[in-house]
């Protein structure tokens, strides 16, 4: 996937607090046994005799003939159920988590380079060219859409383009936690227990086991609230598709990069990325998967000490794809450092917190990774 930042290696599906991915995306219709369900609207369609030699034999037939029966009638709502786009996010086999807005207009392809809708009959009547968005944890709210069309009167080329128009809220706009003036003497922090994934995919070649080696990095947006010359990790767990951690982890996040220029702790937009990775020994170690979560959601306190739990449960994503799932609880809390102590006795577990640069034979050899 696309890697805004090199140094910061999550591509670009996981990162981004809103991605838009628009273009041809090819994707057809695929009508089956549907049947027409509204005759009472209707709408001239022309029929474009093929002259292009790519379009091959007339196998298209009846299949043309009924998608072009559909759009006659104006009848959306079968062509939409047909639509292999659709079907595709539905099953989460592609860009999961990405929403795209129903299409009550003509499909866009194949038509004439001409005026209105003319389709040629080699090619069954899709909605191939298409918007889709995706906001990350605690912002699915910031986006709305008001304007979603195709562009009939546009003619040179043989698929009508389609316009979106957004509304985005900037995170400048956006709520953060209140926090009073005599807060400055605390601290965010954050005990991560109970984590364990289920269904990791298969990571390693059968002759090294055919499974993975899953360790947890845990990284921020921005960069300095968690990293300081390397990221917090947790141990690496061996041959395992189903790891537990039996530690807990505790973060502190960093008090500067957590306030704004007045000193008050402005979250807006900021995110914790927990991110499960599979070492290799024999060269960079690879992500597996993401679980992205709002900083500013996990830090809705009540009071300011008393510790808010959060239970997480949610999928692993890497380039748009569930990759398992991740399970733990997250207890967040603002404190003096004299009260630390007691916080880390929150849960029976452990506490561990390493570093870990996560990934070159080189670190290996010097011991930088686990």
């Amino acid at each position: 996937g696309a890697k805004p930042d090199p140094r910061f290696f999550l591509d670009a599906t996981v990162i981004s607090h809103h991605m838009f991915v628009c273009g041809d995306l090819n994707y057809r219709t695929r009508l089956g046994d549907r049947t027409l369900k509204k005759k009472s609207k209707s709408r001239k369609v022309l029929t474009l005799k093929a002259s292009d030699p790519d379009d091959g034999p007339d196998t298209n037939g009846s299949h043309f003939e009924q998608a072009k029966a559909l759009v006659e009638a104006e009848d959306w709502k079968t062509l939409n159920d047909g639509d292999e786009l659709k079907m595709a996010l539905k099953d989460k086999h592609c860009m999961c988590e990405f929403n795209t807005l129903p299409c009550y207009f003509p499909p866009t392809f194949k038509v004439a380079r001409c005026e209105g809708y003319q389709y040629n009959e080699k090619r069954t009547p899709s909605y191939t060219d298409r918007i889709l968005w995706k906001s990350n944890d605690g912002m699915t709210e910031n986006v709305r859409p008001f304007l979603y069309e195709p562009c009939p009167d546009f003619i040179t080329s043989d698929h009508k383009p389609i316009r979106g128009g957004f509304t985005v809220k900037l995170n400048k706009s956006l709520k953060s936690p209140k926090t009073k003036s005599s807060s400055s003497t605390r601290e965010l922090n954050l005990l991560i227990s109970d984590i364990k994934c289920k269904n990791l995919p298969v990571m390693d070649a059968e002759v090294m086991g055919g499974k993975a080696d899953p360790y947890i990095l845990f990284m921020s947006d921005p960069k300095p609230i968690l990293y300081d010359g390397a990221w917090p990790s947790s141990k690496v767990i061996r041959r395992d598709l189903n790891p537990v951690w039996k530690h807990a982890t505790h973060l502190k996040l960093d008090s500067t990069a957590s306030r704004n220029s007045d000193g008050k702790v402005d979250l807006a937009g900021t995110m914790l990325h927990i991110t499960v990775m599979d070492e290799d020994l024999s060269s960079g170690d690879d992500v597996i998967g993401t679980v992205s979560l709002s900083l500013a959601d996990l830090f809705v306190l009540k009071r300011k000490d008393d510790p808010q739990k959060t239970t997480i449960c949610k999928p692993l994503f890497r380039n748009g794809l569930e990759q398992g799932t991740l399970e733990c609880t997250i207890l967040s809390a603002y404190l003096k450092p004299k009260e630390e102590k007691a916080f880390l006795k929150l849960t029976s577990r452990k506490v561990k917190t390493m570093r870990s640069r996560g990934g070159t034979v080189m670190d290996k050899m010097f011991g930088w990774a686990m």
